[in-house]
């Protein structure tokens, strides 16, 4: 399911009368794959019952001054490793690289960073919010950050690992997708609708 806000947009002679500044969609619960098991470290294979990987649902709010992408997931465990990645292109990112923004959550502990192609994090003011009892990963990036983007597209997915494990799960990782379902996941990424600034 996707939920759309519009807002009118401004006097611009070019721009469209109403455009989206948020999205919410829901994805299957369930649809976790895990690759790096087994001989063959290319096979990837359904794994619907890590619920802690397992995104079902994501709002990206691009807003007047900040952009926010809320993920909602099957079951978050507060000591689990968790990787939330988007992957931003705006029009001042065109055709090239997107921005990355990558927030990491580990024994209670959260970092966020964002990275411009290959350089270093430097928006200090991004911010991370996990909450285990709501089962929500809430990332928040200045626009400022993004270089004040007319407009953004998002590709949104999570992945765990377990450290310290052995064996096969040794290089295993699990992964879900915010915008697409099942095996489809291990070759293609989904991306969220345009949303342009309000």
């Amino acid at each position: 399911m996707l939920v759309l806000a519009a807002a009118v947009a401004g006097c611009s002679a070019d721009a469209p009368e109403e455009v989206a500044t948020r999205s919410s969609v829901t994805d299957p619960a369930g649809d976790v794959v895990v690759g790096g098991l087994g001989e063959d470290r290319e096979t990837v294979a359904a794994a619907p019952r890590n619920a802690i990987t397992d995104i079902v649902a994501t709002t990206i709010d691009h807003g007047t001054d900040t952009i926010t992408i809320d993920v909602a997931f099957e079951d978050l465990r507060p000591r689990q490793y968790l990787d939330l990645t988007a992957d931003v292109t705006t029009d001042g990112t065109g055709s090239g690289r997107p921005t990355q923004v990558t927030a990491l959550t580990y024994l209670g502990e959260s970092s966020i960073d964002v990275y411009h192609g290959d350089e270093t994090s430097t928006c200090v003011d991004a911010e991370v919010v996990v909450d285990d009892d709501l089962d929500t990963v809430t990332v928040s990036v200045p626009r400022a950050c993004l270089d004040d983007p007319r407009w953004i597209e998002a590709e949104v997915r999570a992945a765990t690992m377990r450290y310290r494990a052995t064996g096969p799960r040794a290089v295993a990782v699990w992964e879900d997708d915010a915008y697409v379902t099942g095996l489809d996941e291990s070759s293609a990424r989904g991306t969220s609708v345009r949303l342009h600034h309000p």
